[in-house]
C-alpha cells in the first residue's frame, strides 16, 4: 500500500469502542442539485463510556462551517446536549444551510437518546 493510501486508511479509523450519532436534515430547495438527495448529515463519534464527542465528520460545505460546527462540539459531553454547538451556529454562521446544520444537530441529540433507550 502506498504511504498516502496508508495515512487516508488510518484517518477513517475509528477508535475502539465509539458509537457513531447520527442527524440529517433536508437542504433548502434552490441549493440541492439536481443529482443528488439534498440532506446534511452530521455524524459524532461519541465515547460511551464519558459521552466525550472525539469527532464530527459532516458533509456540510463550505468547509468552514463545518469547521464551526467541529470546535463547537470536539470534546464536548454529548450528554450535555448540543445546545452550545447550536448557539455557535446561530452567532457565527449565515447562510443558507443554518437552519438545516441546526436541524441535523438536534437529530444527532436524537440518536443519542434511541442509544440510552436501547442500552439501558
Amino acid at each position: 500500500m502506498l504511504k498516502n493510501q496508508e495515512a487516508e486508511v488510518q484517518e477513517y479509523s475509528l477508535r475502539p469502542d465509539t458509537i457513531i450519532l447520527s442527524g440529517t436534515a433536508r437542504l433548502p430547495e434552490k441549493i440541492r442539485p439536481k443529482d443528488s438527495v439534498g440532506y446534511l448529515a452530521i455524524y459524532l463519534e461519541t465515547d460511551p463510556v464519558n459521552s466525550e464527542i472525539v469527532d464530527v465528520p459532516s458533509n456540510l460545505t463550505p468547509s468552514l462551517g463545518e469547521k464551526i460546527i467541529h470546535n463547537a462540539l470536539l470534546g464536548h459531553e454529548i450528554k450535555k446536549g448540543t445546545q452550545h454547538a447550536i448557539k455557535q451556529i446561530e452567532m457565527r454562521f449565515y447562510g443558507i444551510t443554518k437552519r438545516a446544520a441546526i436541524a441535523a444537530l438536534e437529530d444527532t441529540y436524537k440518536s443519542y437518546g434511541k442509544y440510552l433507550e436501547e442500552n439501558k
